[in-house]
Formats: C-alpha cells, sequence, structure tokens
C-alpha cells in the first residue's frame, strides 16, 4: 500500500504495473441535502488515513447505460481517481484530466474504459472524475442559478491545482480532454472565467464545435423552458421544496424534459439535448471570449460518428426496440433529416448522398453534427490565431468492420486509453495505432504539440494551408479538403453568426 498526502487528510491507494492508483478521493463536499444545486463547497478532512482503493460513488444517471459505472449512482458524487507512475512531487510530469461523456446524462469517470494506466505508463499523472448529470447539474433556476455541473469541473481543477504535485505532477501544465459531452464540458471551460490558470492545453474529441449550421442557438431558451417544466412537475419552484424532493422524483423528471428520446417521426441526435452547459454570464462567460491565447488545442472527429446513434438499441442506453430499424433508416426519415440539417439544401444533399438509406442517413448526421462543425471550429479558430491541431479519426478495427460501425463515435476512445479489448476485434495495426495516438496525446500534454512515435510533429490549423492529421492504418497528415455534402451545409452559415 502507498500513502500520499493531501490537503484533507492522507490517502492510501495501491500499486499495480508500476502504476500509482488512488481512486475515490473527495474533491468537493457531498451535494446533497441544502447543497443540491448549490456551488460546490470544499471536501472535508478526515483523520487517519482514508481508503483511496475503492472507486467513489457514480452521478445519478439520467439515462440509463447498461455498462459498469465502477460505482454506485448517488447523489453524493464528487470523487475523483488518480493513475501515475510517480509520486515523487519533484517529478513535475504533465497532468491529465479526463472528463467523461455520456450526453451529460450518464457515465463516470470510474468506468473502466477511461482506466488510466497506460496513459501514466506515459511518464502522465492522469485523473478521471465524476460530475452532476442531468437537471441535478444542468438546472437553471432562479434563486441559485444554474451550471452547477460546470462548478464541478472547476471545483476538480482547483483540487488538481492544490494537490497534484503530491502525485507526481506539474499543476503547471494539465491538459483537460474529453469526449462528446466531455469535449463540450472542455470547450465550456474555455469559455469559463473561474477555470482561468488551473488549465494549460485542451483536447476535445467528437464535440465542443461550433453550433450547426441549420440549427438556431436556442440552448438557453430549451434549458429554462424545461427547468419550468420540471418546476410544474415537481409542484412547486421553491428551492427549499425541491431541495427536499426524493433524488428519484428528480432523476424521472430530468429524464422527462432531457430531449434524450426522440418524438415519433424524429431521429435522436445529440443537438436534442437540453441538460447542458450554456452562457449565463455568471459562470459561463460569452462563447471563447476568455480563452487565453496561450493554450493550445487538440480537435478531431470520427469518420462515421453518426452510427453509435442510429444503432437498433438507441441512444443514451434507450431500452432495446426503442427504436426500430425498419422504421428509422427510410428515405422519408432522410428526407427528414436533410430539411432539418440542409433546409434550402435539402435536395442537393440528398442527391449528394450515396447508398442505403441507412448509410445516407449516417452520412448526413456525421456531416451536419460532427464534421461541419468541426470545419467551422477549424476556420474560427484560426480566425483568432490560436493554436490548433485537427485530426480525423477513420481507424476501423476488424471487429467494427464485422458489426458495420466502423469509426463510429466513441471508438476512438480504446485507442487514447490503451484498453483494446475483446481481442478477438482489434489486431496489430490496431495495436500500432493506439500506440500512435497515447503517444500524441501524451506527447501534446507534455510540450502543447502533438507527434508521433517517430518524432515527427502534427501540422497546426493555418487559414493558408489548411492541414489536419488523419488517424487510420497509418497516420499521416493531408490538406484539409472538403465533401459536397459538408459544402453544401457549410454554405447555410453564410452571412449568420453561428458562433
Amino acid at each position: 500500500m502507498t500513502h500520499v498526502p493531501v490537503e484533507q487528510g492522507i490517502l492510501e491507494g495501491d500499486q499495480k504495473y508500476g502504476v500509482f492508483r488512488f481512486c475515490g478521493v473527495p474533491y468537493a463536499a457531498p451535494p446533497v441535502g441544502k447543497l443540491r444545486w448549490a456551488a460546490p463547497r470544499p471536501p472535508a478532512s478526515w483523520d487517519g488515513v482514508r481508503d483511496a482503493i475503492t472507486f467513489g460513488n457514480a452521478a445519478i444517471q439520467t439515462a440509463g447505460t447498461g455498462v459498469d459505472l465502477g460505482g454506485q449512482p448517488s447523489e453524493d458524487c464528487l470523487y475523483l481517481n488518480v493513475w501515475s507512475s510517480s509520486i515523487d512531487p519533484q517529478a513535475r510530469q504533465p497532468v491529465m484530466v479526463w472528463i467523461h461523456g455520456g450526453g451529460f446524462l450518464s457515465g463516470a469517470g470510474s468506468m473502466l474504459d477511461y482506466h488510466g494506466p497506460s496513459i501514466a505508463q506515459h511518464g502522465v499523472t492522469y485523473v478521471s472524475f465524476n460530475y452532476r448529470l442531468g437537471a441535478l447539474g444542468f438546472l437553471d433556476h432562479p434563486q441559485v442559478g444554474g451550471n452547477a455541473a460546470v462548478q464541478d469541473w472547476v471545483a476538480a481543477l482547483t483540487w488538481v491545482s492544490r494537490n497534484i504535485a503530491a502525485f507526481g505532477g506539474d499543476p503547471g501544465n494539465v491538459t483537460v480532454f474529453g469526449q462528446s459531452a466531455g469535449a463540450t464540458a472542455v470547450r465550456t471551460l474555455l469559455a469559463t472565467p473561474s477555470a482561468r490558470g488551473l488549465f494549460h492545453r485542451a483536447i476535445m474529441q467528437s464535440a465542443g464545435f461550433e453550433q450547426a449550421a441549420a440549427l438556431p442557438d436556442m440552448a438557453r431558451q430549451r434549458l429554462a423552458e424545461a427547468s419550468g417544466r420540471l418546476f410544474e412537475h415537481l409542484g412547486s419552484s421553491d428551492i427549499e421544496h425541491l431541495r427536499q424532493a426524493p433524488v428519484e422524483q428528480i432523476r424521472q423528471a430530468s429524464f422527462l424534459f432531457s430531449g434524450a428520446v426522440p418524438s415519433p417521426g424524429q431521429v435522436h441526435t445529440p443537438a436534442n439535448l437540453v441538460w447542458c452547459p450554456t452562457e449565463d454570464g455568471q459562470v459561463v462567460g460569452a462563447d471563447l471570449s476568455c480563452w487565453p491565447a496561450d493554450i493550445p488545442v487538440l480537435f478531431g472527429h470520427t469518420e462515421d460518428e453518426a452510427r453509435y446513434f442510429i444503432t437498433p438499441k438507441g441512444p443514451y442506453g434507450a431500452p432495446p426496440g426503442t427504436v426500430d430499424p425498419a422504421q428509422l433508416y427510410t428515405p422519408a426519415t432522410l428526407a427528414r433529416m436533410a430539411a432539418a440539417f440542409g433546409q434550402q439544401q435539402a435536395d442537393p444533399i440528398v442527391a449528394s448522398l450515396a447508398g442505403s438509406p441507412y448509410e445516407k442517413l449516417a452520412e448526413l448526421f456525421t456531416t451536419a453534427i460532427w464534421a461541419e462543425p468541426a470545419l467551422a471550429s477549424y476556420r474560427r479558430f484560426t480566425e483568432l490565431s490560436r493554436t490548433t491541431y485537427a485530426y480525423r479519426f477513420e481507424r476501423v478495427s476488424p471487429g467494427n468492420r464485422r458489426t458495420g460501425k466502423l469509426a463510429f463515435h466513441m471508438s476512438d476512445i480504446p485507442y487514447v486509453f490503451g484498453h483494446l479489448t475483446p481481442a478477438e476485434d482489434y489486431d496489430e495495426t490496431d495495436a500500432q495505432v493506439s500506440d500512435t495516438m497515447t503517444h500524441a496525446w501524451t506527447e501534446f500534454a507534455r510540450t502543447g504539440v502533438p507527434s508521433s512515435p517517430d518524432g515527427t510533429p502534427w501540422p497546426a490549423a493555418t487559414s493558408t494551408a489548411p492541414h489536419l492529421t488523419l488517424i487510420n492504418d497509418k497516420t499521416h497528415s493531408a490538406p484539409l479538403t472538403i465533401g459536397p455534402v459538408t459544402q453544401l451545409i457549410n454554405s447555410l452559415r453564410a452571412g449568420t453568426d453561428h458562433h
């Protein structure tokens, strides 16, 4: 067993494969009772030695995940985990802090997919953490405000800043990284004044891009409406009444008004979700207005993102049978999706798509929600003269080829974390791709420049000679090319401010 002192007391962790691990460490007081929807308070101190071998509680799950969270769901959920190859306070290793995805409705930093021994073995101190989800994390209340989960992220980073040196980490070199909702969290932190100085590099995987071209930015309005409907559903908007409501009532209402279940005849997309961070002028400032110029960003997406969302089991752990593929993948569905995301360009967009209705739908969905917004971000980031690096993940493992999911949303995570399981789904090429990605991510954390294992730096995004890094069987840079569907959707941005 290994002991490490932090501000609150002494932690007892363990060591395996040359990596020290400390789990279930409180970074804030439990957000329960009078602290429900309150800004996180500092964690309490303890006497003696605290067991840090077992993961802490996960957050209340607004939508079921069907996976092992690593801890039991509870309102008392503000815990973090540390993996490090050194606990020498003089080691000054780069620190990487992971923000999990799950649509801000589900997930936990303690899930097996996010365990950090492989990353730690690259000479990094790695941290994952839980935060409040659904209405518990994002309810907008006239008395107490909103964005409680954003304040959780800042609290976790504050704890890291104050304590991570004891785990061999350098508090002056912290990278925040996340995927999907976690990437949106990273983007939000760039616009959160209270996070200034708490992190120094950022990685956004499969989210954190511009608003979809054809969709008006109604996040604040949707959140306000859903919050009002939740108050009505629970019989009061009085904060004391709401803080006394059973948490299961809150969870059910959170799901009811989450936007996670599509209306009849609609296709679910992440753009439907309600419980999300929003600019409020208090916690979250004007979008990117306070992104420090010295914070480089690595960002990108997978080639076939949407195939995760249009599988028969449905999104966000919806029960089997929620989505009927025979009803979903039809020309009528495609036409509705094209009208929603293509507006006046709907007909030429449909004419530019190839394959079955399912394949066309997958390409349109991927382009509208990820590829085109990432292109818009590429252009905006270079206009801001920020140091950014863009990539596209295209590798399809044997297992994902077999299922037809291809390079779907989340398929990049096992490569970054070095968790290529089950073994029959991956081959030696996948192992090499994983080595490349873990190296690039950790080198970006170390130096601010991603590079391949042979030392080749990835190209920075520029407006004069736009390039990105393609991660396939081999990793290489290539000029930024724009396909016809992306071009048609991007044309909808002309003359409209979607920042």
